[in-house]
Parts: C-alpha cells; sequence; structure tokens
C-alpha cells in the first residue's frame, strides 16, 4: 500500500526527524549505558508538539488523524537512533489511543490534556504467568462495598511503568461471567500501587520497564475504560495498533541506517575492490530495503484497516503479519550491520552493536513472534471455515 502524504504530513515526518535528530540521537548512547530515561527530552518532545498532532482541538490538540500521527511517528523513528525512547512513545501513544476512541468525554477531558503535556502513560496487560497470552491474566477486581471496584494483581515488564503517571490495567471482574475483562485506568500515587525499578536488560536499556503490584486499589466507576467486560474487545484494538507502530519504526529505523551500511561497503575494500561489489554484501542490502518497504506498506495497511468501524480483525491479522515480518527483519538488518562493519560493528564504541541488542527485543515485545504467528494462524483458520484448538488468544 502507497499513500499521497499531504504537504502537511511532510512537514510532520520532517519536522520530528529534525527534532528527534537535535535532541534525542545525541544521548542515546549514555542513556543505554546507565539504563536511564530522559525525562527533560520526554517533557521537550511534548512542548514540541508531538502528542498534540493527532487529537481534538477541544482537547488541546490540533485537530489532526491517524496518518498525521503515523507521519510524525515515521519521522521521530527515522531521526532519533534509539529505539528504546521511540518505544516508550509508542507504549503512550497506545494509552493516549484508548482514550481518545474508548474513553468517555469526562475521561478524555480529565486525562488526555495532561498526556499531551508531558506526563508518561503506561497500559499494563502482562503478567509473569500469561506473558503474550494477554486473554489469561489473574489480576481481579472484586466489587467495592461503597460503589466501584478494588484492583488486585501483579503485572511484569511494563513499559514505562517505573515512571508512569498514569497506567491503564487490565483486569477481571469477580462474579459477571466468562466475559469479564475490564480496563482500568490508575494513577501512580493511588494507595495499594506499588511500581518496581527499571529492569537492567540486553537491550531497549533507556526505556524504563518494570512490574506494577497492585493491592486493593479503589477504583472508581469513573476510572472504567470502555465497558465493564468488553475489555478483551478493546485490547485486540490496542494491540493491533501497538504492533502497526512497531512496524512503522523499524522500516523508519532501518532506513535511516542503510545510509551508514551503503556508505561502509563504497568505502571498505576486500581482495582489492569495493566492499559493494561482492555478491553476499549486496545481498545484505538488498534485504535491509526489502524490510523498509514491506515493514511500512504493511503498517499503512493495518492503520487503513483499523480505522474502519469493523476493521479490528483484519487490522489485527494484518498487524500480527507486521509485527512479525519488521521484527525478524530489524534482527537480520542489524545483525548483517554489525557483519558488515566487521570487528568496529561489534566494538561498544562505535554504537553499532546496539542497535543489535536493541533490535532482539523486538521479536518479544508487543507478542512474541511465535504469538503473532498463532494469530495469523487462527485468523487464517477462520476465514476459511475452521478454528484450531485455542484459537481465540490474540
Amino acid at each position: 500500500m502507497d499513500l499521497m502524504w499531504t504537504d502537511k504530513q511532510q512537514e510532520l515526518r520532517r519536522r520530528f526527524a529534525r527534532f528527534a535528530r537535535e535532541q534525542i540521537a545525541p544521548g542515546g548512547a549514555e542513556r543505554d549505558r546507565d539504563e536511564t530515561f530522559d525525562a527533560a527530552v520526554w517533557r521537550a518532545l511534548a512542548d514540541a508538539g508531538f502528542w498534540r498532532v493527532h487529537v481534538p482541538k477541544r482537547l488541546g490538540g490540533d485537530g489532526g488523524d491517524l496518518w498525521d500521527h503515523v507521519a510524525a511517528f515515521e519521522g521521530l523513528a527515522g531521526g532519533a537512533d534509539d529505539c528504546a525512547f521511540v518505544l516508550s512513545a509508542a507504549a503512550h501513544a497506545g494509552l493516549l489511543q484508548l482514550l481518545l476512541r474508548w474513553g468517555t468525554e469526562e475521561q478524555r477531558r480529565r486525562f488526555v490534556p495532561g498526556l499531551l503535556a508531558g506526563r508518561l502513560g503506561s497500559t499494563a496487560a502482562t503478567e509473569a504467568t500469561g506473558g503474550s497470552h494477554v486473554s489469561a491474566i489473574r489480576t481481579t477486581a472484586r466489587r467495592a462495598p461503597g460503589g466501584g471496584f478494588l484492583l488486585t494483581g501483579d503485572k511484569s515488564h511494563i513499559t514505562n511503568a517505573p515512571l508512569a503517571d498514569l497506567m491503564m490495567v487490565v483486569g477481571r471482574v469477580v462474579g459477571i461471567g466468562e466475559r469479564d475483562i475490564t480496563l482500568f485506568l490508575v494513577d501512580k500515587d493511588q494507595e495499594g500501587v506499588t511500581r518496581g525499578g527499571h529492569e537492567s536488560l540486553l537491550g531497549l536499556r533507556g526505556s524504563p520497564l518494570g512490574p506494577i503490584t497492585l493491592r486493593d486499589v479503589t477504583v472508581e466507576p469513573d476510572r472504567v475504560l470502555g465497558e465493564v467486560g468488553e475489555g478483551l474487545d478493546v485490547l485486540y484494538w490496542c494491540l493491533a495498533f501497538d504492533r502497526l507502530i512497531y512496524g512503522i519504526v523499524v522500516a523508519a529505523h532501518v532506513e535511516a541506517l542503510l545510509p551508514r551500511a551503503v556508505e561502509r561497503i563504497r568505502e571498505r575494500e576486500a581482495f582489492g575492490v569495493p566492499l559493494a561489489e561482492h555478491q553476499y554484501v549486496q545481498e545484505k542490502v538488498v534485504d535491509m530495503q526489502t524490510t523498509i518497504e514491506a515493514s511500512r506498506s504493511l503498517a499503512y495497511a493495518a492503520a487503513a484497516a483499523l480505522q474502519r468501524e469493523d476493521g479490528t480483525n483484519r487490522a489485527s491479522l494484518l498487524a500480527s503479519c507486521v509485527k512479525l515480518l519488521s521484527a525478524d527483519g530489524l534482527v537480520r538488518a542489524a545483525l548483517e550491520l554489525v557483519q558488515i562493519f566487521g570487528h568496529l560493528g561489534f566494538e561498544r564504541g562505535t554504537g553499532i552493536e546496539r542497535h543489535l541488542r536493541d533490535a532482539v527485543a523486538f521479536r518479544i515485545a508487543g507478542g512474541t513472534n511465535e504469538m503473532q504467528k498463532k494469530n495469523i494462524f487462527t485468523q487464517v483458520m477462520r476465514a476459511h471455515g475452521g478454528l484450531a484448538s485455542g484459537g481465540t488468544t490474540r
């Protein structure tokens, strides 16, 4: 799928690519080394208007649409040279999208302005016992005597959790039947909320990731996002959005890395000729370009499906396809970039190896590659008149 971008969208891409090159990229290696999230850069991103792009004007936004958001995200990912920071932005974007699409008007007016201004958001579904199997969560919500709910559970490996101001927590309402999964909006300072520290990771070390513990956290009825018991349908939409953004990020990131590979194979010689004249090396560049084009096109197709009222199932299929393809493509691209640079690629000081460490996480975060394959297979079977065992998992 190809798009005719408007002048406004082209400018958004250029504007946030420039912001990312100037504000995010210079500190990427330091954030990776020190395992820190730069809150000042995060606030600068908000001040630059990144989150206002696709938000209605009545909520303090610029009144744009999803495609404006995609254009801005492409620019950000292409200029940042830091997948960790960009994936923290993707997690924040997921919460913002949920509020815009599924929140009540009161919830939007209450929470959206803060998320536009620099408050950090998080979506908390994953648990130690379920991993990518979101419908297997054990966090429970019991009806409180005075109304509302008491939320208890443990979330694991949640992006932005150690520093998040507002969290969407997935739980199960006790005693309402099979359809019990519900989404709750929880503030960091509520009684009963405890967050762990920043996990030490192989890659994405500049993105704060950690656990959330909830013990009888009071959640008022107006903090339920969507309808009670209808959370899984909302979550499937959110997962599709999250996964297509991964495709956007991969395409833009690899596109930014490609010139470094091309420059290297032009300048470096082996056996008396530039590396670019060796067929095995040419194949590496071809694969990088193919990853860019395929990831971007599939992500665009998923975004188009997601905008249709009845398009969640189609978007879910396409988003799993792009997540699977782009994650594998990014790992190959990062590995081949190290190979092209040889010893320099393996050396910490050049920064090349960081891209490989970050790339590995893409096969796990946002639903493992195996879970994407399961979702794709399930939807293929459903489309052709048969459903494999366990086919409701996404």
